[in-house]
């Protein structure tokens, strides 16, 4: 090997991931160290990551891996590493520059071949990825139809209906009269969705009375719901207790269908008001809103649930949980990290609830009875995400340990 290869090669190695990664033309994210994305080789969606501190690299779907950049440019590229030409083409591709007048070379013949095999999978991954991206788009849209339909299939509060009427009573055991208005329905025998029948089909394992909600968008139409069932004979939370038949697991008695990123459930008032009023759940908003009077220049809603109230937070705002720990893979009792206060940049707009611009006073309602420091976190986050200039955001806290339909249920307010 001549001294021009040996210092080529040395060169070579020495160039970090980073570096080789900006060369390649491979994906950054904003902030933190692990950047996944498809993998220019193999394709798929987010199979191949690289690492700019631990120098490091992976593509799941070739099952293959390494720590040097001129392992990755090969794999990324198509080349044989193990020949003595794919490895100098992946040190030339690593270094920006020729190969030494001495070193091997690929051919003019395989490396056309090699770049044709490259696009022809670049345009097959592409085609794949239209082709999910319609089947879940089809999915969503199937999902919303089935939500809206179960949603215009039930009645209003005010109707006088037994199903209506387990409804009113449900909420008044839980802190409040029913809002007024039409957002909040009743539907007499609401099936509950869960596992297969013997031959394959979703099975229904119990029908009953159900609260039913709309999710909505900045336009008001429905794009999914939130059920709620109902049985009065099992306090606190007066819900069916639902088992699943296989594993006795208990199973959740609420449930969203459609879509709910994004949205939010209207529970009593007019969206056009400046002043809006909402937490985690129905059954909170709706306890304070009585506890307020049903305020005429207030709007209340729920987000269904603190991840989408909040959003995603950035990761570099993680934190270790003051008290909290659990253990690691060797036993060695490590804190809980917590999702910090900072949102997560540069995300998209349905990441969390919408809020209207003409909002000028945002009460956001925290639960106290979800773990505090956690809770905290979400809270401050919310606040944050939803800040505009000239709207206030309060974060409303209730006694710890109880939640604001509790509170209002054990003081007869």
């Amino acid at each position: 090997m001549s001294e021009a290869i040996k210092l080529f090669i040395e060169d070579a190695r020495a160039v970090s991931i980073e570096e080789a990664a900006k060369i390649i033309g491979l994906k950054f994210k904003r902030t933190g160290f692990e950047h996944p994305q498809p993998c220019p080789n193999c394709r798929g969606t987010d199979t191949f990551s690289f690492n700019t501190s631990k120098e490091k690299w992976n593509c799941r779907t070739g099952g293959i891996g390494g720590n040097d950049a001129i392992g990755m440019a090969a794999h990324c590229e198509d080349l044989d590493i193990k020949s003595r030409e794919g490895f100098l083409e992946a040190c030339s591709i690593v270094l920006a520059r020729d190969i030494p007048t001495e070193g091997e070379r690929e051919s003019d013949e395989d490396r056309a071949a090699r770049k044709k095999r490259l696009e022809e999978r670049r345009l097959q991954n592409d085609a794949d990825a239209a082709a999910r991206a319609d089947s879940q788009a089809d999915f969503r849209e199937k999902e919303r139809t089935k939500a809206r339909g179960i949603y215009q299939a039930t009645m209003l509060l005010r109707a006088d209906r037994l199903a209506a009427s387990m409804v009113v009573e449900y909420l008044h055991r839980r802190g409040c009269d029913a809002p007024p208005g039409v957002w909040l329905r009743a539907s007499a025998e609401q099936p509950y969705w869960h596992g297969q029948d013997e031959r394959g089909s979703p099975a229904v394992l119990y029908t009953g009375v159900a609260m039913v909600a709309p999710f909505v968008g900045p336009d008001l139409l429905p794009i999914g719901c939130h059920i709620t069932w109902i049985d009065l004979k099992q306090p606190p939370k007066f819900r069916p207790l639902l088992t699943d038949p296989a594993t006795g697991e208990v199973l959740p008695t609420k449930k969203m269908r459609g879509s709910k990123k994004g949205g939010l459930i209207p529970i009593v008032g007019d969206p056009e008001a400046q002043r809006w009023v909402g937490g985690e759940g129905i059954e909170n908003g709706a306890a304070f809103a009585a506890w307020e009077g049903y305020r005429e220049d207030t709007f209340y809603f729920a987000a269904g649930d603190l991840g989408n109230l909040s959003g995603p937070a950035d990761p570099s705002s993680r934190f270790a949980h003051p008290t909290l720990k659990k253990p690691d893979a060797k036993g060695v009792a490590r804190p809980v990290m917590v999702a910090g206060p900072i949102p997560k940049r540069d995300q998209d707009a349905d990441d969390a609830m919408w809020v209207a611009d003409h909002v000028r006073e945002l009460v956001l309602l925290s639960d106290g009875d979800s773990e505090r420091v956690m809770t905290a976190a979400a809270m401050a986050r919310a606040r944050a995400r939803h800040a505009r200039p000239g709207r206030i955001i309060p974060v409303v806290w209730p006694r710890a340990g109880y939640d604001f339909s509790r509170m209002a249920v054990e003081t007869g307010e």
